[in-house]
């Protein structure tokens, strides 16, 4: 009896520990394009995190705010998360409009990108980082500039989720 009970326990005991959910440790980003075809399927935000290479803030972001379980749960359950270089050299094509950074190549990469500065920038400054919603219709809903403490960030996207 002891040794059906234990196989029992045995067979069963996988299900109680994989029910609990998939427990995330990272943001799953997703490309612009992807966003952009997502959002209008499944009529869900898109969440853009513009970040500047080699600033101080935007690795602050990435270490501590974007690290936090609570939040990486937010986001993977109630966005299209899409994480961008503010300062990319690349073309980038989104809502019928190419995006592109004018500065030319061999001046490095100090310039912002388009999109950067028509969706993240407040009475036309930028800053990095940038948080920017966007709904499926890609009107922006919020405008987070600058770094964002955990608390904060978590603070205002409870607001846009209700």
């Amino acid at each position: 009896m002891f040794k059906r009970r234990l196989g029992f326990f045995i067979f069963l005991f996988p299900f109680f520990l994989f029910s609990q959910g998939n427990i995330q440790n990272n943001i799953d980003w997703i490309t612009l394009k992807k966003a952009e075809k997502y959002s209008n399927k499944y009529n869900k935000n898109i969440l853009i995190y513009f970040y500047k290479p080699n600033c101080e803030y935007c690795d602050k972001m990435k270490k501590n705010t974007l690290k936090n379980k609570e939040i990486i749960s937010l986001v993977n359950e109630n966005f299209f998360p899409v994480k961008i270089n503010g300062y990319t050299k690349d073309t980038i094509k989104f809502n019928s409009k190419t995006y592109t950074n004018q500065q030319p190549i061999d001046h490095g990469y100090s310039f912002r990108h388009d999109l950067f500065f028509e969706l993240g920038r407040t009475k036309n400054s930028i800053t990095a980082p940038t948080i920017v919603i966007l709904n499926n219709n890609y009107e922006i809903l919020k405008l987070f500039p600058g770094f964002q403490p955990k608390e904060l960030l978590l603070r205002n996207l409870k607001k846009i989720i209700n």
